[in-house]
C-alpha cells in the first residue's frame, strides 16, 4: 500500500479583522490593498525576522539515534522535534548528509537536473490546493524568484507553489539521491516498497500552505529558512480557506496570548515525561483516542523556524501551516506509512 498525502478538512471561521489602527496593513481594507509598497506601513507579522520564537523541542542528529537506537524516530511519535545536524555549530547551512542533493538544488543547478522541456505541475496555497497550473521549471523559478514574496492579501487559489504533485518518474528518479530522515518508517525498504511519499517543494518569502492536517512525517530545509506553526488535535485553529498561510500569521497570530516560562517549562516536562514511559514500555497508544475537539486555544501554536540543513518532524494528526521566510526557500517533505512491520 502506498504512502498518501491525505489533507482533513477543519471547520472554517471567517475572519474579518477591522482597519488596522497602528500603522499596519489591513489585507482586507481595500484602502490599503497597496500599502506594503509605501514605507509609512508595515505588516504586522515580518517573515524576514531573524528572531521568530521556537517552542518545539530541538534534538542533535546523534542524540536523536543515542535516544532512540539506529533507526532513528519510532512510529507514531507523539510531539513534534526539530532536528538538526550535529555539524551545525561548524557548518550551520548544511548537513553533510544530503549534501550533494542540497548542492543540486541551488537556483542555477535545479533546471539542469531536468530535460529543457520539463514542466512542474504548481498548486494553489489555500488549504484544498484546489487549482493546478503546468509550467516550465524555469518559468516557475523566474516567477517565484523575480517579485520574491508572496504577501498576506494574495488568495490562496491565485497563488501558485510547487509542492505536492511531485510524483511523476521524473522526480521520483530525482528523489531517489535524497537521503530519508532516520525513523523506524523510513527505511530503504520502506522506501522501495512505496510506503514513504516524498515531495519536493521551492517557494518565495511569504509563500506556504494553509492550515491542515494528515498523517506523520518529516520536512528537511535545504536552501532558505521555513517557519512552521502546529496545534495538537485537539485545538482546531480558525482560519479563512481562500487566503494563503501568511494571512493567518498577519490577522489571527498577532492576537493570541505568548506562551509563558512555566507553560514552555510545562511543555518540556509532558514531553520528557512521554519519553520516559517510551523508553520503560508503560506508553498507552490508547489514550490518543481520548482527545477531543476543544476548539481554538486562545495561546498561540507550537511553532519554530527551519533553517538549512534541518527539518522537522510533525506528529500524527497535528493542525500545521508552513509560511517560507526566503527568497528562494527549498525543502524535502517525507510522508511516512507508521506500520509497526514491514509487509
Amino acid at each position: 500500500m502506498s504512502a498518501t498525502l491525505i489533507i482533513a478538512l477543519c471547520l472554517i471561521s471567517s475572519l474579518h479583522p477591522t482597519a488596522a489602527q497602528d500603522g499596519s496593513c489591513n489585507a482586507n481594507d481595500p484602502s490599503q490593498k497597496s500599502c506594503h509598497l509605501s514605507n509609512e506601513f508595515k505588516w504586522k507579522w515580518d517573515p524576514t525576522s531573524t528572531s521568530h520564537p521556537c517552542t518545539i523541542h530541538r534534538i542533535s542528529q546523534s542524540t536523536l539515534l543515542k535516544s532512540f537506537g539506529h533507526l532513528g524516530l519510532p512510529n507514531l511519535y507523539a510531539y513534534p522535534l526539530v532536528i538538526y545536524p550535529d555539524d551545525f555549530d561548524e557548518q550551520p547551512s548544511r548537513s553533510n548528509r544530503n549534501a550533494a542533493f542540497a548542492n543540486s538544488t541551488t537556483l542555477d543547478n535545479l533546471p539542469k537536473q531536468f530535460s529543457s522541456d520539463f514542466t512542474v505541475t504548481l498548486t494553489g496555497s489555500d488549504s484544498l490546493s484546489s487549482h493546478r497550473r503546468s509550467i516550465p521549471i524555469s518559468q516557475y523559478l523566474q516567477e517565484t524568484t523575480s517579485p520574491g514574496e508572496t504577501l498576506p492579501d494574495q488568495l490562496g487559489n491565485e497563488t501558485w507553489y510547487l509542492f505536492g504533485e511531485t510524483f511523476t518518474p521524473e522526480w521520483s528518479q530525482f528523489l531517489m539521491n535524497y537521503e530519508l530522515p532516520s525513523c523506524h518508517a523510513c527505511t530503504e525498504l520502506h522506501r522501495h516498497q512505496s510506503l514513504v511519499a516524498l515531495s519536493f517543494g521551492v517557494g518565495n518569502i511569504g509563500s506556504g500552505v494553509q492550515w491542515h492536517l494528515h498523517g506523520p512525517g518529516f520536512s528537511e530545509t535545504f536552501h532558505g529558512r521555513k517557519h512552521w506553526v502546529l496545534y495538537p488535535p485537539q485545538f482546531r485553529p480558525e482560519y479563512n480557506l481562500d487566503y494563503a498561510s501568511r494571512h493567518w500569521m498577519e490577522n489571527v497570530y498577532p492576537h493570541l496570548e505568548d506562551w509563558s516560562e512555566d507553560e514552555v517549562e510545562t511543555e518540556k516536562a509532558k514531553h520528557k515525561e512521554y519519553l520516559t514511559r517510551w523508553k520503560t514500555g508503560t506508553l498507552n497508544r490508547a489514550n490518543k483516542a481520548d482527545v477531543k475537539d476543544i476548539g481554538p486555544s486562545t495561546k498561540k501554536p507550537w511553532e519554530c523556524t527551519i533553517h538549512e540543513g534541518e527539518m522537522i518532524y510533525f506528529p500524527d494528526g497535528w493542525h500545521h501551516a508552513t509560511i517560507n521566510l526566503e527568497k528562494y526557500t527549498v525543502f524535502v517533505s517525507s510522508f511516512t506509512s507508521e506500520h509497526e512491520s514491514i509487509l
